[in-house]
C-alpha cells in the first residue's frame, strides 16, 4: 500500500470516528503530523481500546487515561498488520489484559480460543477486514479543492 500523506479531516473521516478521537489520540503519542494510512487503522483500534474496562478494573470516566501497555500493543500490532504479507480479509485481533493476539484461519482461531483464551475476557477487532476496507475508504475522501488568491483572481493591468 503507498504512503498518502492525509489531512488531520481526511484521518477522522478514512477512520470513521469523530475529531475527538483523534485529538486523543494526537495527544496520547498514537498518531503523529503528517498522516498517513497506518494512522487510520492505528486511529481506529484506539478508538477502540481506549473504551475497554476489564472486568473488575475501576476507571473513573473523568480522570486523565494513559494508555496501558495492552493497548499500546494493539496499536502496534494493527500497525504492523497492515504491512504484513500474512493480512486477510479474515485476520481478527483479539485484545486481552495482559497482551493481544492475531489469527487468520479458522485454525489459528481453535487453537487460540483452546491454547489462550478458554474462558477469558477478550475484545475481538476485525482488523483484516478494517485493513482491507482502507483503500476504499481512501477513495471515497472528498478531494481537496484548490483555492485561488485574490491575485490571480484579478485581471492584469
Amino acid at each position: 500500500m503507498s504512503r498518502a500523506t492525509l489531512t488531520t479531516h481526511a484521518l477522522h473521516v478514512a477512520a470513521g470516528v469523530s475529531e475527538h478521537w483523534g485529538w486523543k489520540a494526537l495527544n496520547a503519542g498514537v498518531i503523529h503530523e503528517p498522516h498517513s494510512e497506518d494512522d487510520v487503522i492505528a486511529l481506529r483500534v484506539y478508538a477502540c481500546v481506549s473504551q475497554i474496562a476489564w472486568p473488575g478494573e475501576k476507571r473513573p470516566r473523568s480522570a486523565k487515561q494513559q494508555l496501558e501497555l495492552w493497548q499500546e500493543l494493539a496499536v502496534h500490532t494493527a500497525r504492523e498488520a497492515l504491512s504484513s504479507h500474512s493480512t486477510t480479509h479474515e485476520t481478527a485481533m483479539w485484545v486481552l489484559p495482559d497482551g493481544v493476539h492475531t489469527a487468520t484461519t479458522p485454525g489459528e482461531r481453535a487453537a487460540l480460543e483452546l491454547d489462550v483464551l478458554s474462558g477469558r475476557p477478550a475484545f475481538r477487532i476485525p482488523i483484516g477486514l478494517w485493513i482491507t476496507q482502507l483503500p476504499e475508504a481512501l477513495a471515497k475522501l472528498p478531494k481537496p479543492r484548490i483555492r485561488r488568491s485574490s491575485k490571480t483572481d484579478a485581471p492584469a493591468a
